[in-house]
């Protein structure tokens, strides 16, 4: 069994990290909905389009399969397994965290609220990016 190297290790804490990150906000949206809805008019921009506990399963859903691909890194390399589960979960959060920016834009406290979600957004869609271009490759 080969050992792991430093960039995997780093990949690994980054892609789990960012993805419990984002669990635990869907899984705070969907426990604490009442509590939620009166902490900001962000909150209430996303509650108008759908229900928050229901924006925070689907968060959570998206947070999972991407927190689940850092376990299949190591394996990369042989199967496809963690390439589909960052191409899904990474593409999913992305545009989760994109209609969450376009909501905060005009309903955020201030505009740091923004400016993460735009990070986020970009990060996440690169790792689902990443992931599908190694999917690609691999077909040809």
């Amino acid at each position: 069994m080969k050992k792991s190297t430093f960039s995997e290790h780093i990949a690994f804490i980054s892609i789990f990290g960012l993805g419990l990150f984002t669990l635990v906000r869907g899984v705070f949206w969907f426990k604490e909905q009442e509590s939620v809805l009166h902490d900001s008019d962000f909150y209430l921009a996303l509650h108008q389009i759908m229900p928050i506990w229901v924006w925070g399963i689907v968060v959570a859903v998206f947070a999972l399969i991407l927190t689940c691909s850092s376990w299949f890194l190591p394996k990369q390399q042989i199967n496809n397994v963690c390439n589909y589960l960052l191409l899904i979960g990474g593409l999913g959060t992305a545009i989760m965290y994109f209609v969450m920016l376009s909501a905060s834009i005009f309903n955020a406290i201030n505009w740091l609220t923004w400016v993460q979600f735009s990070i986020l957004t970009v990060v996440c869609g690169l790792l689902g990016f990443v992931g599908g271009a190694n999917i690609y490759d691999r077909r040809k």
